[in-house]
């Protein structure tokens, strides 16, 4: 009895990788035929049943990877020129490449073998319970070389043999169209004979010709000449103003493709019977009832810039908006419902951005403080870490005063310590600008500022993105509309990056912009508490229209930076990146695949895998991908992949009580805590949350898709700057040194965001 086991798509796609030397993007489908895509590098494979055994799925495997390295699109072209039945050219290309390909991997040798053995033994071939050595001899010669030489009934005779000879000296693709040509002429005349009657009915799939136009110039440059065939010498004086109409059409009609069995023109001459049995009796190991794949993918954005809000037009939007309500120009913004109308307006808006301002610079000297002292406590980790990693080497310098030693120690050289240089760090950061923040921007872009401020001390390069769609444009720009690929995911039309800050800004803009954050949150953050003041100077100030809160287009922000992280890390030649993102929710779009033919999120009977067009690795993701979440936590992982970044997640919670169902889904859903967590572990993860207000997770423990992740309570982020207790009358220096300790420790520990970047990059 065969032994069977279960086909895994993925590890069969490594295989076909590893066996082409190159990422070759394959995919399982349901269709009759492997074929290659020669310009897209992509080969696509059958889904065959899940019990084949594991010697003929790898011969099949290795088979088709064998016509993607060596069978040429010029092959097909040639062979319809010369009319050599698509049959006999199969037989004749499947020796050869399959020969190239076991002379490569010499292993898969055994593996042919023992395939090859089954398939004949399962009648793939049509020829159980008949006498192979009544068939013409193409079909022997098919056999023979299936069987790796090593069947024993397959006879030739001498005459027979010279064409033997030829099949085992087969290299180039000239070499095919010769003997092909040569076994057509010797089967035609060997079947006119016998009086051998061929009658077999099979489907005459032939691959439509491919222009030169199409082909690549490495196969330009391998194209068969036909000058050097045999009696082509008609078919070369042939000019082409005499072609025939049909020939013209013919060679209009293209593809890209190099299906499985390569196709020639067909006639009424000798067929290998086998050939077509196989084509026939294939279809047997095809699974009808598995479901189709659909495959997806990232979109190779040309132009980042088109979905990127830059700091210098934040800048130029606020500083306009300012100007406006200080001099009572015209509305800017359909939207605006400001109190512009009433009397003093411009005097009391000039006013309350001076105040603004004022309150800002005091929150931003106050928080210095604390940031710089962070900053020396990172320079003395970061100068313990690398004194701990120093090494002592001999300098081959004589010591002198180890000088009279010499006679009975060896150790008389000076010695220098090896210091190694600290890694360059850079830090990209997403902020989630959905209306659901309302409650909880202000203490999480305090932290923000925090964090870019230490940046700035240390010299770290960064960049502070808010991800949103809502976009200014009412109407999508169609001439930034993307050129979508089928099964390219789609982006939101009216999705765009706000950059906030960046490394890249002098010390006006930096502070300039911060002051627009920080007024924006303080502003969002009053409208939530219900609590309007008209004397507050905060919600007197107006912000552009196109910067109010909208939804969270997670998703999208993370296909972006697919493009912008490696972009980053080769601008500022970052060793070891971070990227951190703050969020309190859920992307609110899943995988939507574009289809010419209809903008849907795949099909429901099938399954949805995305590929990374850089690693080629394959992610499935699970029923069509229509839970944002399940295609987050793919985006993430596919992320760190192709960059090398650590992702942190901090997930924002307001509520008093964890949210079960929130923190789930905000680890997505292939992860040790699944999507139903049992009674033991959240009774031990409310406790943790109720004892500290934060989670914390770790990739490598409870694979998750972040490298860590922290739940938080918004509570915890605001940042605290307490004035130290007044000590008692007479107080000792204990007391005031445990009244310093308590108020420093409370500026830090508010710090959480900042103290956790610290931790990355010391």
């Amino acid at each position: 009895m065969k032994k069977k086991y279960t086909i895994n798509q993925e590890s069969k796609s490594y295989l076909a990788n590893l066996l082409a030397t190159e990422r070759l993007e394959v995919q399982y489908k349901k269709t009759q035929t492997a074929s290659f895509d020669v310009k897209s590098r992509v080969l696509t494979i059958p889904i065959w049943k899940k019990d084949l055994s594991e010697p003929v799925t790898d011969l099949f495997v290795s088979h088709e990877v064998g016509h993607a390295l060596y069978t040429p699109m010029s092959l097909l072209i040639k062979s319809k020129k010369l009319k050599i039945n698509h049959s006999i050219v199969n037989v004749v290309e499947d020796a050869r490449i399959e020969k190239l390909i076991k002379r490569k991997y010499n292993g898969l040798r055994q593996t042919y073998i023992r395939g090859y053995k089954e398939l004949i033994a399962d009648n793939f071939f049509g020829t159980q319970g008949k006498d192979i050595n009544e068939y013409l001899l193409i079909d022997r010669l098919n056999i023979h070389f299936k069987s790796s030489h090593v069947s024993s009934n397959v006879k030739f005779t001498d005459e027979e043999m010279k064409y033997v000879e030829m099949m085992n000296k087969l290299e180039t693709p000239e070499d095919v169209i010769k003997v092909s040509k040569l076994l057509q002429e010797y089967c035609n005349q060997e079947k006119e004979e016998t009086g051998r009657e061929q009658q077999i009915e099979f489907d005459k799939h032939e691959l439509e010709e491919v222009s030169p136009e199409e082909m690549t110039d490495e196969e330009k440059e391998n194209s068969i000449n036909v000058e050097e065939t045999e009696d082509t010498a008609e078919d070369n004086a042939q000019s082409k103003e005499s072609k025939s109409n049909d020939e013209a059409k013919s060679e209009d009609d293209s593809t890209d493709e190099v299906n499985n069995g390569i196709a020639g023109a067909s006639d009424d001459s000798a067929i290998s019977e086998t050939d077509v049995a196989w084509e026939q009796t294939k279809n047997q190991i095809l699974d009808s009832e598995a479901l189709d794949n659909d495959y997806c993918s990232i979109h190779s954005f040309s132009n980042t810039d088109d979905y990127i809000t830059d700091y210098k037009e934040v800048l130029s939007d606020f500083k306009k908006l300012h100007i406006d309500r200080m001099t009572k120009k015209n509305k800017i913004d359909p939207y605006d419902y400001s109190r512009r109308e009433s009397e003093g307006y411009e005097q009391r808006y000039s006013t309350s951005l001076a105040a603004a301002k004022s309150e800002y610079r005091k929150f931003a000297k106050t928080s210095l403080k604390t940031v710089m002292y962070l900053v020396k406590e990172f320079e003395m980790k970061k100068s313990a870490a690398l004194y701990a990693r120093a090494t002592t080497a001999r300098t081959g310098v004589v010591d002198t005063l180890k000088l009279h030693s010499y006679k009975y120690a060896d150790d008389i050289f000076k010695k220098i310590s090896v210091v190694p240089d600290g890694k360059n760090h850079g830090l990209m950061l997403l902020l989630d600008w959905s209306g659901s923040m309302y409650d909880k921007i202000l203490p999480t872009v305090e932290q923000l500022i925090n964090l870019t401020m230490f940046c700035r001390k240390i010299n770290v390069p960064f960049e502070v993105y808010a991800f949103t769609n809502n976009s200014e444009n009412e109407s999508y720009d169609q001439e930034k509309q993307i050129t979508y690929r089928l099964g390219d995911i789609m982006l939101d039309e009216r999705f765009r990056l706000v950059n906030w800050a960046s490394s890249r800004m002098n010390n006006k803009d930096f502070e300039e912009n911060m002051f627009n954050l920080y007024a924006l949150a303080r502003r969002f953050n009053q409208r939530n508490s219900r609590h309007w003041e008209e004397q507050d100077p905060f919600d007197v100030l107006q912000q552009p229209y196109s910067y109010h809160m909208s939804s969270t287009p997670l998703n999208d922000a993370l296909m972006i930076f697919h493009k912008l992280v490696p972009a980053f890390i080769k601008k500022y030649s970052i060793e070891k990146m971070n990227t951190v993102l703050l969020t309190d929710g859920h992307s609110d779009r899943g995988a939507q695949r574009w289809d010419p033919t209809s903008r849907h999120l795949g099909r429901r009977n099938s399954n949805l895998i995305l590929i990374s067009k850089k690693t080629r690795k394959q992610y499935n993701l699970n029923n069509n991908g229509y839970h944002s979440r399940d295609l987050t936590s793919i985006l993430i992982e596919n992320l760190r992949e192709e960059t090398g970044t650590k992702i942190v997640g901090f997930y924002l919670q307001s509520k008093k009580a964890i949210e079960i169902y929130n923190f789930n889904h905000s680890h997505g859903e292939s992860n040790k805590y699944g999507k139903y967590l049992d009674f033991k572990t959240e009774t031990a993860l409310k406790l943790e949350w109720r004892k500290n207000k934060c989670i914390i997770t770790d990739r490598k423990i409870h694979d998750t898709p972040y490298d860590e992740h922290y739940t938080i309570s918004s509570n915890n982020l605001k940042v605290s700057d307490e004035e130290m207790a007044t000590p008692s009358e007479n107080a000792k220096t204990g007391e005031l040194k445990r009244l310093f300790a308590k108020s420093r420790n409370s500026s830090l520990q508010s710090r959480m965001i900042l103290n956790r970047f610290i931790k990355l990059v010391a």
